[in-house]
């Protein structure tokens, strides 16, 4: 067991795909970072002898060393994950696969519970790009860029102006009603397959498109745009003139839970 609590480890699991990701979140925007307790499990024998520490994890992501290719997502409701079952599921794959648990600073919603998924992805010096989804999606359609509702461009040296009346005026588009009941079928379909009730999740996902409320964008602004140019230098000495955070939202706020470099933006998980 690896655990980010602990200095020594922590290089360890920066080895890890997924684990990098979220590690690189903790350590340049800690304060949106939803996770807690990160830890690697690596084998059923290892969740088995810490169980009395891991039990009340209830956060997981299976992951895979970033030497070898990227690891296909094993979905879960997100709510009470059968680890031995996803542990059995990730060594099918691969043999060195393992899986992070971790804690969450909010108690976690159903998938199908959140006002939207958002990617923002940053080019220093030049500006934010940012891809979202509505009411009943989260950050999954936008990370593996299987759907989009919203997107938006801010110039760098806009970063200073926006705010929450002229944020708008930032986007480049907004889907069409034809285009939404596609992506609400395919929402559904996905829903369905990771057995949660579709009599229960449909009625969260609107017929038709609700724009992402005012509130959520003004948390994305104050969290991370306007902190953007006061933190430019520490991110390019660390290599990350480009990166992607992305993650959906829980109550009124966005909790993105990774932060990738440019490496990553063309492995879809």
């Amino acid at each position: 067991m690896l655990r980010y609590n602990n200095p020594k480890d922590k290089e360890k699991m920066m080895r890890y795909h997924r684990t990098k990701d979220m590690i690189n979140l903790l350590n340049f925007f800690p304060e949106i970072s939803p996770i807690r307790n990160l830890t690697i499990v690596e084998s059923i024998e290892d969740y088995k002898k810490h169980y009395e520490f891991l039990k009340d994890l209830p956060g997981e992501r299976n992951d895979s060393l970033i030497t070898k290719p990227f690891m296909k997502s094993i979905e879960g409701t997100g709510i009470k994950p059968d680890i031995p079952s996803i542990l059995k599921k990730v060594k099918e794959i691969d043999k060195e696969g393992v899986i992070a648990l971790f804690d969450l600073c909010h108690k976690p919603s159903e998938r199908y519970e959140r006002y939207a998924g958002i990617s923002l992805g940053v080019s220093l010096g030049k500006g934010v790009y940012i891809d979202a989804v509505g009411k009943g999606f989260d950050g999954r359609e936008v990370s593996k860029g299987l759907s989009c509702h919203e997107r938006y461009f801010i110039p760098w040296f806009s970063l200073r102006e926006v705010n929450g009346s002229n944020f708008r005026k930032y986007r480049t588009y907004l889907v069409s009603q034809e285009e939404y009941e596609k992506s609400r079928k395919n929402r559904i379909k996905f829903l369905e397959s990771i057995q949660l009730n579709e009599e229960i999740f449909s009625t969260y996902i609107p017929e038709i498109y609700q724009e992402i409320p005012d509130f959520i964008w003004l948390d994305v602004i104050k969290n991370v745009i306007k902190k953007l140019e006061d933190r430019e230098e520490e991110l390019k000495s660390a290599g990350l003139e480009e990166f992607a955070i992305s993650g959906h939202t829980e109550g009124k706020k966005w909790y993105p839970w990774q932060m990738f470099d440019k490496s990553r933006y063309k492995v879809k998980e």
